[in-house]
């Protein structure tokens, strides 16, 4: 059997983040994760009848056909001998993806694997329950939202609401809270503007319509820099009358995917590619999905601690940002500094597209180490109903 360090990460690439309704809102979500797939295996040298498994998240699975895991890898270029399966684990998806990527090469299962995670949000369908059998003789039926799969069904509570909890528990005002999701937003806008996100992104073509031709969508489109503490503190509350949570400071709801490639340290040195980084250890947990946004609180130290290491010992974190009370209870729960945490912004300027987070974290997390020349990253994401997990990185090259 391997060790874990023998594993190395040699490409990581995500789309750009399109906007709720906005550019790829047509694109079902096999065809939106084959643009950073095929751009993985580019990076990483690797041919498509090269791998051994595709390991993909993807939560929103109404209406993607069978297994969008295995779809996406063949969409990408994979051969049809490639297995390839999708992981449900609410928005850990993508993380337990490249964890498992991880653990079928440490168990010699495979040598090269595509993992990753993605997600439409835009194409998740209406649902019209009990019309298959007989559901019309007489009487009406109602046409449900399929975003009505957000609700917990044994805290009995939306994602909103887990949100207003860790607000009041940790005793977070409204105002810090929209402090946050500006700052988000501003570092965010920094990262486009300056190019950081340029070596993270693979463009997406966009196909032609009766009113547009074919193009090249390659810029994150739900960032938002011209807002500001005084315009959120005008927004309604949306989950509880005399609430603290708003459109504003929650994560906005984005089309998007991210792929990475990993292989044997050997693999890649008979290849000529650089590592990107390694996994120095993950982990996952559970909690309350009342609170649900406390996971990252508990699976963080839970790691560091599988790992012999302290919050000190991480140069960056990268906690996925469902909600600003969310990141602030997690801040609170571990006394992180803030100067260490989402330098490029989170998912309140980037979305939260459920399957992809938990793998485009983990991409942002590696590209914001190299610009800033540092080593250890912590990546760490929430779930609905109380899933959550953590992962170490070290930076290679």
């Amino acid at each position: 059997m391997r060790k874990m360090s023998d594993v190395v990460f040699v490409s990581a690439v995500r789309t750009p983040m399109g906007s709720f309704g906005g550019t790829l809102k047509d694109m079902i979500v096999y065809n939106l994760g084959s643009f950073p797939a095929r751009e993985a295996l580019k990076r990483a040298n690797v041919n498509g009848d090269e791998v051994d498994e595709a390991i993909i998240g993807n939560c929103r699975q109404a209406g993607n056909h069978v297994n969008p895991g295995r779809t996406v890898a063949l969409k990408a270029g994979c051969a049809l001998n490639v297995p390839g399966f999708t992981i449900n684990k609410a928005c850990p998806a993508g993380m337990k993806a490249v964890s498992m990527a991880v653990q079928q090469i440490v168990m010699e299962q495979d040598n090269i694997v595509l993992c990753g995670g993605m997600e439409s949000m835009s194409t998740i369908p209406y649902l019209l329950k009990g019309a298959r059998f007989g559901g019309f003789k007489m009487g009406d039926r109602t046409l449900e939202d399929g975003w009505g799969d957000s609700f917990d069904p044994i805290a009995k509570v939306s994602m909103g609401m887990t949100a207003e909890n860790v607000a009041d528990k940790y005793g977070i005002k409204r105002e810090d809270m929209d402090a946050y999701a500006v700052r988000s937003h501003k570092l965010a806008d920094q990262a486009r503007t300056n190019g950081w996100f340029d070596g993270e992104i693979t463009p997406v073509t966009v196909p032609a319509t009766r009113k547009k031709p074919e193009f090249q969508f390659a810029v994150d489109e739900s960032i938002k820099a011209e807002t500001s503490v005084e315009k959120l503190a005008k927004l309604r509350t949306a989950f509880k009358k005399d609430g603290k949570v708003t459109a504003g400071n929650a994560c906005g709801l984005t089309d998007g995917s991210a792929m990475l490639v990993a292989m044997t340290r050997e693999e890649a040195d008979k290849r000529g590619v650089k590592p990107l980084f390694s996994v120095v250890d993950f982990t996952q947990a559970a909690v309350d999905g009342t609170f649900m946004g406390e996971g990252p609180g508990i699976a963080i130290p839970k790691v560091l601690k599988r790992a012999g290491m302290e919050i000190g010992d991480i140069d960056l974190f990268e906690i996925n940002e469902a909600f600003a009370s969310q990141v602030l209870g997690n801040v609170a729960m571990m006394n992180l500094d803030m100067d260490n945490l989402n330098v490029h912004g989170g998912a309140i300027a980037l979305g939260h597209p459920t399957g992809c987070s938990g793998a485009r974290i983990i991409v942002t997390l590696y590209y914001a180490l190299k610009r800033l020349g540092k080593e250890m990253g912590v990546a760490s994401i929430c779930g609905g109903g109380g899933a959550t997990m953590a992962v170490i990185i070290k930076r290679e090259s």
